[in-house]
Order: structure tokens, then C-alpha cells, then sequence
């Protein structure tokens, strides 16, 4: 009797009750794990729980350390709080998923309805994934299409013509500026480091600009030569020059720099009346692609992104413009007592700025005329994606007053991400945004294997790099999120950017 109270009785234990009946567990087993809103999991509560990490933004994958949910993006960081500029900088060795990264925010952002803007240098990574949403691909290089004409006023001077009064004179001043901006630096890129522009001659250019804007109807760079060979009297008294022909002989170098922009090599980029023309408020977007111009040509690629940043940020601050024009007349029209459709309506922009640093090293002195030329409104909902290889790509260029200039792009971001880097990446870094120990071992690490024994894929494509997809989200202030980010089916098939590695040839096998 005594035996059969006892085991009758219970005893809580951490496996549940003793006794008949108790249901104490021999073994715990391990519950699933499923990852999923608050909106899904409500109805299984007790048994979920929220992140530690930002779940706000572009969900990105899981934290390397607590093996929670991260999400985030420059824009919804910024919107909320987290950052003080909805910008990002980031660093990573070829092959570890820069532009996969920068593809799932161009996606999630997408989905938000912010229009993506891709400067696609290089390789052709964005402008599938932009077309399939509908949005326009501008191809640029040796037997491609698009041209850029430098003294275009483009979307700026639309707007300008649309708007008048005090903001179009405004806008019309901005666009100029822009054109002399984007002469300066083709002369300067096609005359290369070793024959800087002077003063004068930086003056002369400026004045011949603006002076065949206002005279010509549909400018382009022959006029230019037509001007400096038919020489407006404002221009000779600026020089300093008595005569025009002490001008012509006195700046024959200059000339012969604008006569190698219209007949050389830039000729085939530059050389058209017509410059390309970006339809605004298309949700989808637009992509700049200069995959066509080979790597080696560095001035004429180094002119085509700055021509591109140039021509984008400005119709960026043109939509705008027109869109600020558009919605005060809907509501003089509401006060009015009637009912006016906008022409156009305001999207935010997400800017991706791929092989940032590439231009930069083109001549020494031109990192600021390339930021005036690649910057529009940031007050106007423009985030920013910045991509390179290295912190070392702005701390080696050779002038030190642009190495000073370059630490300022990463020092003023609102945050960086970190994929796989050497140790000597990061402490070059660690010198510019303070990284701390643990920070730089987790980055370092990203790129060490497993082991040696890698096992083959399912569908025999060859296996991504040990870093391919983690990074290291650094908000100065606070510490590094380590994160492996997760692709869906569709981002695996889609974003393939080594497939010439994945052709084999049929019938072929290898013998030992």
C-alpha cells in the first residue's frame, strides 16, 4: 500500500511531474524552429519569441552569433531613427556577394515603392533585374546605343522650362553648373594626371560653356570649338589675352583637349547631339550599363560612370522639382473647388554607385568636382549605396588633399557593411570609422573554410566562397551585427555572376 502512494505521489522536476500520471519527460526533445512575423505567430503564443536584433526594413538573414532574424536597410534605419544618413559604404573581396547584397535592398525597397537607380560600371549585375521591373537600361560604350552630351541641361533644364519664375532660373543656374562641372572632368580624365587643368583654363572652359548654352539652340561639344575658334568678347577679356589670336595661341593646349574629347576615343561616348533622356516617376527605375567599355580603357570608363552620376542625380532633383511644382497645383485646384491630376508624383530614389572608387584614381584633384557632379538633395529621400573593394581603394590615391576628401565618404555614412576583408583592409579602416577586436576577427574570418573537404552542390554549380553572403552590419556607436544573409530560389537563379565558370563542355571529363 505504502509502495503504491509513492508512486501515486508527484515531484515537480525541470522535466515535469513524477508519478502516475505526472507526464515527466525521459528525454526533452528539440521543438522546431520557424522564423515568421508577429502578425503569423500571434496564435501560437506562449511559445515565440521577438528578436533581440532591428527587425525594421529589408530582411536580410540571420545573426551569426544569437541566430536571430535581422532586417534592415539605410532607408527604414534612417526613417527610424537608427542612423543619422540614409547611407551605406560597403566594403568586400570579389566573389562574397557585394552585388547580391545590393540587389535583395534594391528588391525590398522596390517593394516599398523607392525607385531604384543602378550606376552599373563594369559588369552587368542590375540591369536584368531592372528591366524585369519594368524600368529603363541606358547602355553606353564601344556600339552601344546611348550617348551623353555634356552640355544637354537634360532634366534639370525640363524642369527649369516647366516650373519658370524664381526656382526654374534656379534650376536653370543648377543645370549649368553641372554641364561645366562635366567638361572640366572629361578634359581633365582624357588629359590624365600627368597635365593638370589650371585655373584659367578650368575659367576659360567655364565661360565657353556657359556662353554656348544661351547662344546655341541644341548645343554639343563641336560648338565648343566653334566658339573657341570664333571668340565671344566676355571670353578674351577673361584670358587676359589682347587679341584672339594671342588667345588661340596662348590656351592651343586647352583646344587641342577639346578637339581629342569630340574626335578621340571619348568621341564615341560624348560625341552625340542627342543625350539620353530618363522618364521620370517610372517605379521601376533606371540602370546606367557600361559593361561594354573593357576595364583596361580606364578614361573612357572613368568618364562614362561620371557622365552617368551626372545625368542621374540631376534628373533625380528634377522629378523632384517637378513633382514639389505639380502638387501645389492639385492643391490650388482642391482650394479652387475643382480636381487636378499630377503629371508627376515624388518616389523616393535608392542610388547604387557600383565600383565607387574606380573614377577617383583617374587624376589626382578630382574627388570633389566628382562628388558635385554624383550628389543630388539628400534632403529629398535619396539613400545611398556606395560599393568598392577596399578601404585601401581612397586611402592609396596619390593626392593627399583627395585621400582627406575620400575619408569623408565613409566617415559621413550612416552606416557600412563589412563582407569578407584582409586584416589589413580593416585596421586601414579601423583608422577611418573605429572598428573594435572582435569586429575585425568576425570580418577576417568570413572567408575561412570549414574545412578542406567542401561538399559539391546539388545542381553540380561550383560552391560560393566560405564569405559568400556575410557581412557585418557597423552603425558608428553601437556594435557590428554579424549577419549570414539568407537568397530565395529565385535570387539563387537569377543573380548569377560567374557563368562562363559554370559552362562545361559536353562530352569532356577529366582523367587521374
Amino acid at each position: 500500500m505504502g509502495l503504491f502512494k509513492n508512486i501515486l505521489k508527484h515531484h515537480k522536476t525541470s522535466r515535469g511531474l513524477t508519478g502516475l500520471g505526472g507526464g515527466r519527460w525521459g528525454k526533452v526533445p528539440q521543438p522546431p524552429q520557424w522564423y515568421s512575423s508577429s502578425t503569423q505567430l500571434c496564435g501560437i503564443y506562449p511559445f515565440s519569441a521577438g528578436t533581440s536584433r532591428p527587425n525594421v526594413g529589408t530582411p536580410l538573414g540571420r545573426d551569426m552569433n544569437v541566430n536571430t532574424a535581422v532586417c534592415g536597410d539605410m532607408k527604414t534605419w534612417y526613417d527610424a531613427g537608427l542612423i543619422s544618413s540614409p547611407s551605406m559604404m560597403l566594403f568586400g573581396l570579389n566573389g562574397n556577394g557585394k552585388s547580391t547584397a545590393a540587389l535583395r535592398f534594391m528588391y525590398a525597397m522596390a517593394a516599398r515603392g523607392i525607385i531604384p537607380a543602378a550606376f552599373d560600371p563594369i559588369k552587368n549585375e542590375y540591369g536584368d533585374a531592372i528591366e524585369a521591373m519594368g524600368g529603363n537600361r541606358f547602355r553606353f560604350g564601344p556600339g552601344q546605343p546611348d550617348r551623353i552630351n555634356p552640355l544637354d541641361l537634360g532634366s534639370l533644364g525640363d524642369a527649369a522650362a516647366e516650373i519658370g519664375g524664381d526656382i526654374g532660373d534656379q534650376l536653370y543656374s543648377l543645370a549649368i553648373d553641372k554641364a561645366v562641372d562635366a567638361v572640366v572632368l572629361f578634359t581633365q580624365i582624357n588629359r590624365g594626371s600627368g597635365m593638370p587643368l589650371s585655373d584659367i583654363e578650368e575659367t576659360i572652359l567655364e565661360e565657353l560653356v556657359k556662353v554656348v548654352i544661351r547662344t546655341v539652340k541644341e548645343p554639343w561639344l563641336p560648338d565648343l570649338l566653334e566658339a573657341f575658334d570664333h571668340l565671344p568678347q566676355d571670353v578674351l577679356e577673361i584670358s587676359g589675352c589682347a587679341t584672339a589670336v594671342a588667345f588661340r595661341l596662348e590656351f592651343r593646349v586647352l583646344r587641342q583637349s577639346l578637339q581629342a574629347l569630340v574626335r578621340g576615343r571619348m568621341g564615341a561616348l560624348l560625341g552625340g547631339r542627342k543625350s539620353v533622356v530618363i522618364p521620370l516617376g517610372n517605379p521601376g527605375g533606371f540602370c546606367f550599363d557600361t559593361s561594354s567599355i573593357p576595364e583596361s580603357n580606364s578614361k573612357l570608363l572613368s568618364a562614362a560612370m561620371l557622365g552617368t552620376w551626372n545625368i542621374g542625380f540631376s534628373a533625380m532633383d528634377a522629378h523632384w522639382e517637378l513633382a514639389e511644382f505639380e502638387r501645389l497645383k492639385a492643391l490650388e485646384a482642391a482650394a479652387a473647388g475643382d480636381f487636378y491630376e499630377p503629371k508627376v508624383r515624388w518616389g523616393s530614389y535608392f542610388a547604387i554607385q557600383d565600383e565607387f572608387w574606380y573614377p577617383m584614381r583617374a587624376c589626382e584633384g578630382i574627388i570633389d568636382r566628382a562628388d558635385r557632379v554624383g550628389r543630388t538633395n539628400r534632403g529629398v529621400g535619396v539613400s545611398e549605396l556606395k560599393i568598392t573593394h577596399s578601404p585601401k581603394d581612397f586611402l592609396s590615391l596619390p593626392n593627399a588633399k583627395d585621400r582627406e576628401t575620400a575619408k569623408g565618404f565613409a566617415q559621413r555614412c550612416g552606416m557600412l557593411g563589412l563582407m569578407a576583408l584582409t586584416l589589413d583592409d580593416l585596421d586601414a579602416l579601423s583608422a577611418v570609422q573605429p572598428l573594435n577586436a572582435k569586429e575585425i576577427s568576425t570580418v577576417a574570418g568570413f572567408n575561412v573554410p570549414p574545412s578542406w573537404a567542401q561538399q559539391p552542390t546539388t545542381d553540380g554549380s561550383p560552391m560560393a566562397p566560405p564569405g559568400a553572403g556575410k557581412i557585418l552590419l557597423k552603425v558608428p556607436g553601437r556594435v557590428g551585427i554579424a549577419v549570414q544573409m539568407s537568397l530565395t530560389p529565385i535570387e539563387n537563379a537569377k543573380h548569377v555572376t560567374d557563368a562562363r565558370s559554370r559552362v562545361t563542355t559536353i562530352g569532356e571529363s577529366l582523367v587521374s
